[in-house]
């Protein structure tokens, strides 16, 4: 919710049109921002598509398979194996979240920190794909 603060102008009419615009305050509470933050978790649960861009996901998997066969010329990917990357990609990484926040919750804490993803990266074990 907005509020206006209004500072007292002067008593001459012309003058109080000009203060009354420029004395104006506007102060944002913090209530609107948080409502927002759980309004946009509630949107991107009920939504289907991608979180991450799809151009930047391709700049960094070409980027990784330069890395991975610098001596193979391998400039073409699929958009059916890209889609399928990404896929694969978002989903494991919204499920290392969720249990990075339940390792913090358990601590009894809200905020997700970094101590919290490292033991987690620990309990999922060697053979994880993270950890290879």
């Amino acid at each position: 919710m907005v509020r206006r603060k209004i500072t007292p102008s002067p008593a001459n009419n012309s003058s109080k049109k000009r203060a009354d615009k420029d004395n104006t305050t506007i102060i944002v509470s913090k209530h609107k921002r948080k409502s927002h933050v759980l309004q946009e978790i509630k949107h991107l649960r009920r939504t289907t598509h991608f979180v991450i861009p799809k151009l930047s996901f391709a700049r960094l998997v070409r980027e990784i398979i330069i890395d991975i066969f610098p001596r193979k010329n391998i400039t073409r990917i699929q958009a059916t194996a890209l889609e399928a990357l990404q896929e694969a990609t978002e989903m494991y990484l919204v499920q290392f979240f969720e249990d990075a926040v339940l390792l913090a919750l358990h601590t009894k804490r809200v905020t997700l920190m970094r101590n919290d993803m490292i033991l987690m990266r620990r309990l999922r074990g060697r053979n994880d794909i993270i950890n290879r």
